[in-house]
C-alpha cells in the first residue's frame, strides 16, 4: 500500500503481495532449533503425542527448485557447537525431461556423493557428524539435462 493518499495500483498491489510472500517464504525456511540442541532428549514413545516434528509441503510443485547450470544452494542453516550428529533426508525430483544432482555441503565442501535426480520423488540421506566448531549446512542443486527445474524438500533428523 503506498504511503500517500492515492488509490493505489496494480503494480503497487503486487509488490505488496511480493513482500508479504518473501517475508511468508523466508518464516517457512528457518529449521526448526528445537532438532538442533545439544541436550539429549528422551526417545519417544508411540503414545508420546508431544513429539514435534516439522511437516514439509506434499507437492513437489511446492519445494525449492533451480534450474541453474551450476550448483545453487537451496536450504541453508547452521549446525552450533557439539550439535549431535544429524540426518539429512532429502526428497528429490526431477520436472519431466529434467535431470540434474542434489548435494550436502558443510562449510562449502561437498559431503558424501551427490545424488542423481531422473525424474522422482526420490528419498536421498547423508549423515552429518557432530563437530565442536558452528558449521554451515547447506544443501545446493544443479540441472545437468532438459529445460525444467529440480525441486528438493529436505528435513533434519537425529
Amino acid at each position: 500500500m503506498t504511503r500517500i493518499n492515492r488509490p493505489d495500483t496494480l503494480l503497487t498491489e503486487l509488490r505488496d503481495i511480493k513482500r508479504r510472500l518473501r517475508l511468508l517464504e523466508a518464516g517457512r525456511m528457518r529449521p526448526p532449533a528445537a532438532l538442533l540442541t545439544a541436550e539429549p532428549e528422551p526417545t519417544p514413545s508411540a503414545t508420546d503425542s508431544a513429539w514435534p516434528l516439522p511437516l514439509l509441503p506434499a507437492r513437489p510443485t511446492d519445494w525449492p527448485a533451480t534450474d541453474a547450470r551450476r550448483w545453487e544452494r537451496l536450504w541453508l542453516t547452521s549446525l552450533p557447537p557439539n550439535a549431535p550428529a544429524v540426518r539429512v533426508v532429502m526428497l528429490i525430483f526431477g520436472d519431466p525431461g529434467t535431470a540434474g544432482e542434489v548435494r550436502v555441503t558443510v562449510d562449502g565442501s561437498p559431503l558424501a556423493t551427490s545424488a542423481t535426480v531422473i525424474g522422482g520423488p526420490a528419498r536421498h540421506t547423508v549423515e552429518v557428524r557432530s563437530d565442536n566448531t558452528e558449521r554451515e549446512l547447506a544443501i545446493e542443486a544443479r540441472r545437468t539435462r532438459g529445460e525444467g527445474l529440480v525441486r528438493v524438500a529436505a528435513q533434519l533428523l537425529r
